[in-house]
């Protein structure tokens, strides 16, 4: 097992603490699992990073990389969807095009085809990792109601990106050769 898919199989790891501390009544869990949450969004760089440094990229580390982040987002979505924070139709989008997705780059993987993340694909896991932790956080800081229309609206803004770059994966790879 390489250092790179170690770091991500603790990135998994962390995704169900985000979820069972937002829903419990600790006191200050919005801090907790907030911190969680950035550490295991931040530490997605990580080991991209180290996989590209040390030579370390692997087929499963192509498909647990990505499968942490789709997991993180979910867990939160499904949180905050209870906690009336997000909309469910909301969820429901980004939760149905990563499922979608997820099932696409296996089949790809399997297949021995590349299926790279696309810059807006990028974009779209920034904004709802961003728009989820200011939602997560909001109701602890000075300036809630500005920050809530903040979050709501940047993830919003992940919504149209989720659905642009889940038509554009659908729309590139069907054009690629069958083998």
């Amino acid at each position: 097992m390489t250092k790179a898919n170690i770091i991500t199989i603790v990135r998994i790891i962390m995704v169900p603490f985000v979820l069972v501390i937002l829903l419990t009544e600790m006191q200050n869990k919005e801090f907790i699992a907030f911190a969680i949450f950035v550490i295991a969004a931040v530490t997605d760089s990580i080991d991209g990073y180290v996989a590209r440094k040390y030579n370390q990229v692997s087929d499963l580390g192509k498909f647990l990389d990505p499968l942490a982040d789709k997991l993180l987002v979910t867990a939160a979505l499904i949180a905050l969807v209870y906690l009336q924070e997000v909309e469910t139709w909301v969820a429901a989008i980004i939760i149905l095009r990563e499922l979608f997705i997820s099932v696409f780059r296996l089949y790809y993987l399997v297949n021995n085809s590349s299926f790279s993340a696309s810059i807006p694909a990028k974009l779209k896991t920034t904004f709802q990792i961003v728009a989820l932790a200011i939602l997560m956080i909001y109701r602890k800081l000075p300036f809630a109601d500005p920050l809530r229309l903040l979050g709501t609206a940047v993830l919003y803004v992940a919504v149209a990106l989720t659905v642009y770059s889940g038509a554009e994966y659908v729309m590139r790879m069907s054009r690629q050769p069958k083998k």
